[in-house]
């Protein structure tokens, strides 16, 4: 597990250092864009790999009148993203070779993941841990749609937590 770990953490240094540069992306996307396309590319990155950090885009928002306004529509659209995310695990989870896995291979894992998913969900929505895989995790498992709908609101407190601390200090 800790060699898989340390594995996948240089991985990801590496294509982030190395094969994509986020500060050409940020430039090219909020230079260019139309703000509704701009909040559009956080809604797939959040319905799909989650791989585009939301405090840039939150950056991005104190640079408009409206900042907190947009702060809220951000958030909206990354819940949104989140809820079509659990969608797509749900779906994934009727596939024979995905039930298989998660039902035989990672049992115990996804066990614990439906009695403390809650947890795991609020503490992805409300840090830098992928709250989108964490989404997909939730649909596959079959973590109660209610329930992750509540907790999933946590998205909205960091959103406003983020802005209000990135604004006050950057």
């Amino acid at each position: 597990m800790v060699i898989g770990l340390s594995l996948f953490a240089l991985s990801a240094w590496f294509v982030f250092n190395y094969i994509i540069d986020l500060e050409q992306i940020e430039k090219l996307i909020f230079s260019r864009l139309p703000n509704w396309l701009i909040v559009a590319t956080l809604f797939i990155s959040e319905c799909f790999t989650g791989i585009l950090p939301p405090d840039m885009y939150i950056l991005w928002a104190k640079s408009l009148d409206y900042s907190y306004l947009m702060v809220f529509i951000l958030a909206l659209v990354s819940y949104i993203g989140g809820i079509i995310s659990w969608y797509i695990g749900t779906q994934l989870h009727r596939l024979k070779r995905v039930k298989k896995w998660v039902h035989i291979k990672f049992s115990e894992q996804f066990k614990t993941f439906r009695k403390y998913g809650g947890l795991v969900i609020f503490i992805s929505a409300l840090t830098p841990l992928p709250f989108s895989p964490v989404s997909v995790v939730a649909g596959m498992v079959e973590y109660p749609f209610k329930n992750y709908l509540i907790v999933a609101l946590s998205r909205f407190l960091r959103f406003f937590l983020y802005a209000f601390v990135l604004y006050k200090f950057i």
